[in-house]
């Protein structure tokens, strides 16, 4: 059993309204049920006893043990002839099922958690376990079944009971730049998956069911597992991990969701078969969506693919890396110094079309925010794409010819047909060449070759030197994001994820030029949490970075993309709104102090007697403003003066 510290538990009860062993317990045939084991001393009786004890269980199950599905000629009316009819293990799925679905999910209101999008997941991920967990020959797939169904109680349960209702937290959150167990940590004060263990183990439920509730988010290894365990929790993160990929999560999630390489190693996907485990899956959820009133997609093939790219656009598998060694050509990209891609990529793309005499290069990148391939650079310049309407092609609508590209990391030809329509014909051509751009293992891109003349075949003999020259690239487009993730964070506030200070004063300086040169006009407001030291004092510190947090989170859900938020020092907050007047600046600061002023009022059960509002100080920039300096000063002066009025309210800097 994983020990839960004390601080876990602490933590899980200060996050509920009630005591842990003061909540609704489980449904106590589903713990007789999950105690049952399938070995051969398990007796039909067995199982129809623990059913028939509960008269609406009893109903239900028959009812869909006589769906289509099955298909039986006759009608089963007792349980003791569905389970000899079934087996052990398909009428004890369908009872946690149902006793699962009435206890838990079917009853609440209604939020930003969708509880049968929820339990669309849960049925998801329970199937795949099983299914996982047979092809790797598991000798109990039915647990990893129970398991699967269950690894994330703990969002029913603080949507259920919690003092922050888990809707509440979604809807707080969809903004922030953190992952959702971070974020979780900032408004609960304990992740989801500590919940749902600890309340697992208060209801008695098996430890398979404990064990993979506590880490199927966090590191196997930590945990110093015997093999076969860890297999198990591998097992269900994989299926939540590929039940993501295919749309079907527990709850939309403004980051990607990500695979250990830990969990692949323990449960290899090659050893899976992935369009069968689909088929499979598909037949069984199809029945069961239909009882519950769900939709789930199909199409496995498709689905393997996608699984297959998405794990390789997370991770990428390390591989074998090209090299210069026999070639004429040192490298196209070593001369060229900069790691500014605007400046290199360009420089690449020249050089090849020089020396290798092709038509037109083109070159995308993945954003992986985006799951997309972009059009970044191309040589000569297409009229097709700008900036402001960029070439996008959706790693999930991929196929053919390029998925074959990016599954096997090399060079493909890519010809007429309907799939590749839209890039041939950007690129004006009837035949390209597809290479793939790597770093690593990591795809970073495609670039695009097509043959000098319209209706020319493209030569083979070059996608050799191009296919090099591709990773020299790689290197290159890595080296830079690299360059720019460090100097983004030297220039980032590790607990609010904002601007920092040295981020502040570059930012002034450069709207303050431009606002001279240019005759724009901004406006600067400083946001001050109201009585911070007192969360700190009450509460202790772990609480007060929460609450920074939270107020980052708003205020960023709020900025357009166009203006500046940073954290200006301590529990300070410095907004920049670009080409603003004063009563903008208003209206936007208004909207800041009544969102944090809501928040604090959802978040008054975890924050009793301390109300969580900001003041505000706005101060509008004038031609006659010397330096940054000042119009920082004016909007400070303002918030003085908003927290000696009495706080949670907006002062400015100019009349009217």
């Amino acid at each position: 059993m994983v020990e839960h510290p004390d601080n876990i538990k602490r933590a899980v009860h200060l996050a509920l309204r009630s005591e842990v062993g003061e909540l609704p317990p489980a449904p106590a045939a589903a713990v007789k049920l999950l105690s049952l084991t399938r070995g051969e001393d398990t007796e039909v009786s067995s199982i129809s006893r623990v059913i028939e004890t509960e008269p609406a269980l009893a109903a239900k199950v028959l009812q869909i043990v006589n769906s289509a599905f099955y298909g039986f000629p006759s009608r089963i009316t007792s349980i003791h002839r569905a389970v000899t009819l079934l087996g052990f293990s398909a009428v004890r799925q369908v009872a946690l099922q149902v006793l699962f679905y009435e206890g838990l999910v079917k009853r609440g209101g209604k939020g930003a958690f969708d509880r049968l999008h929820f339990w669309q997941h849960s049925l998801l991920v329970a199937i795949l376990s099983r299914g996982i967990g047979a092809r790797l020959g598991h000798p109990d797939p039915d647990s990893l079944y129970a398991a699967g169904l269950l690894h994330d109680l703990g969002k029913i349960i603080l949507e259920s009971h919690g003092r922050v209702r888990y809707s509440d937290f979604l809807a707080a959150s969809s903004n922030s730049m953190h992952s959702i167990r971070d974020n979780e940590r900032t408004y609960f004060g304990v992740t989801h998956d500590a919940v749902g263990a600890v309340i697992c183990e208060s209801w008695g439920l098996p430890e398979l069911v404990c064990r993979v509730q506590a880490l199927h988010h966090r590191s196997i290894a930590e945990a110093k597992l015997p093999h076969e365990e860890a297999r198990e929790v591998a097992i269900v993160s994989l299926a939540d991990f590929i039940a993501w990929t295919q749309g079907i999560g527990s709850v939309e999630m403004p980051n990607s969701p990500s695979i250990s390489r830990e969990a692949l190693s323990l449960v290899p996907l090659e050893q899976l078969g992935l369009p069968e485990l689909f088929e499979q899956a598909d037949r069984e959820i199809t029945e069961i969506g239909t009882f519950y009133g769900l939709e789930f997609p199909s199409s496995p093939e498709l689905r393997a693919n996608m699984i297959a790219t998405a794990i390789a656009l997370c991770q990428g598998e390390p591989g074998p890396q090209t090299t210069a060694a026999g070639n004429a050509h040192s490298s196209y990209t070593a001369p060229h110094q900069s790691l500014n891609p605007d400046e290199f990529i360009p420089q690449t793309l020249e050089a090849l079309r020089r020396e290798l005499g092709v038509g037109r290069l083109l070159m995308m990148q993945v954003e992986r925010r985006r799951r997309s391939l972009v059009a970044t650079h191309a040589l000569p310049p297409m009229p097709a794409f700008s900036p402001s309407a960029p070439l996008e092609m959706t790693i999930t609508s991929l196929s053919g010819d390029l998925v074959r590209c990016l599954r096997e990391r090399r060079p493909v030809l890519v010809r007429e047909a309907i799939e590749n329509e839209k890039i041939l014909s950007a690129l004006g051509v009837c035949e390209a060449a597809a290479v793939p751009v790597m770093c690593h293992g990591r795809l970073l891109g495609v670039l695009w070759v097509s043959p000098k003349e319209a209706g020319q075949p493209l030569e083979i003999a070059p996608l050799s030197e191009v296919m090099r020259v591709a990773g020299e690239l790689g290197i290159a487009i890595e080296r830079s994001r690299a360059f720019e993730r460090e100097r983004a964070k030297a220039e980032v506030d590790a607990l609010t994820r904002l601007s920092n200070r040295s981020a502040i004063d570059r930012f002034l300086a450069q709207a303050f030029r431009q606002g001279k040169e240019a005759h724009r006009r901004f406006a600067v407001g400083l946001a001050d949490i109201d009585h911070f030291k007192r969360f700190n004092d009450t509460f202790g510190h772990q609480t007060g970075d929460d609450v920074l947090r939270i107020v980052a989170d708003t205020m960023r859900s709020l900025t357009r993309p166009t203006d500046f938020l940073g954290r200006y020092g301590g529990e300070e907050f410095l907004f920049v709104l670009m080409d603003s007047n004063g009563e903008g600046a208003r209206i936007y600061a208004e909207r800041i102090r009544r969102h944090i002023e809501q928040r604090g009022q959802i978040l008054g059960e975890r924050f009793p007697g301390h109300p969580l509002t900001v003041s505000i100080g706005l101060a509008l920039h004038e031609d006659q403003d010397e330096d940054p300096a000042q119009i920082v000063g004016a909007a400070d002066a303002a918030l003085y003066r908003a927290k000696a009025a009495g706080r949670n309210r907006i002062e400015v800097a100019w009349a009217g």
